[in-house]
C-alpha cells in the first residue's frame, strides 16, 4: 500500500528518477529528483495513518522552529506532504545528520518505569559507545523543542 501511495504522490508533483532507498516497519523511502527543489530529495510513504501523522507533525514543529541543525547534526527539512498519500517530502542530509522521527513524540514523551530509563540508558550506551553521550545531548536540545525521540538506533544518527 506504501508502494502505491508513493506513486500517486510522485505522480501528483511530478517526479522523475525515482530511486527506492529502502523498506521499514513504518513505511517505504524513495529519492527521487524534484521539479520544485534543486537536486535530489527523500519521499517517505507511510503505511499507517497515525505514524505518518507522528512524523508530519514532528517535521511541522522542526520547521516551525526553524531546526535544520542539533549541534551540528543535519535534520531533514520538510518540503511538502500530502496526508491523503501519507507522504512525507524532505531534504536528503549528508553527515552528520539524525533521521527518521516517526515514533518521536511532541511535548510529553511515554511514563516509563525508572528500571525502563534505565534499560534503556544502557542500551543506548552499548549502541553508540564513546558517541552516548554526543547522543544524550542531541535528544536533550530535540527536547526543548519538544520533540521526545524515542527509536533511537546507530541507523538514525549518522556521525561525520
Amino acid at each position: 500500500m506504501a508502494v502505491r501511495r508513493f506513486a500517486a504522490y510522485a505522480e501528483r508533483r511530478n517526479f522523475h528518477s525515482p530511486r527506492f532507498l529502502g523498506s521499514g516497519k513504518d513505511g517505504v523511502v524513495h529519492e527521487v529528483e524534484s521539479n520544485d527543489f534543486p537536486g535530489f530529495v527523500a519521499v517517505k510513504s507511510f503505511y499507517r495513518a497515525g505514524t505518518y501523522e507522528r512524523e508530519r507533525d514532528v517535521y511541522v514543529r522542526l520547521r516551525e522552529e526553524q531546526v535544520t541543525q542539533v549541534r551540528g547534526f543535519h535534520v531533514p527539512q520538510l518540503i511538502a506532504m500530502d496526508d491523503d498519500c501519507l507522504t512525507i517530502e524532505m531534504t536528503v542530509v549528508a553527515p552528520p545528520y539524525i533521521l527518521d522521527f516517526a515514533d518521536a513524540r511532541l511535548d510529553e514523551g511515554p511514563e516509563y518505569s525508572e528500571e525502563v530509563w534505565v534499560d534503556w540508558n544502557r542500551k543506548l550506551d552499548d549502541d553508540f559507545g564513546d558517541n552516548a553521550d554526543v547522543v544524550r545531548r542531541l535528544l536533550a536540545v530535540l527536547e526543548s523543542h519538544g520533540v521526545i525521540l524515542l527509536d533511537v538506533h546507530p541507523g538514525n544518527f549518522r556521525f561525520a
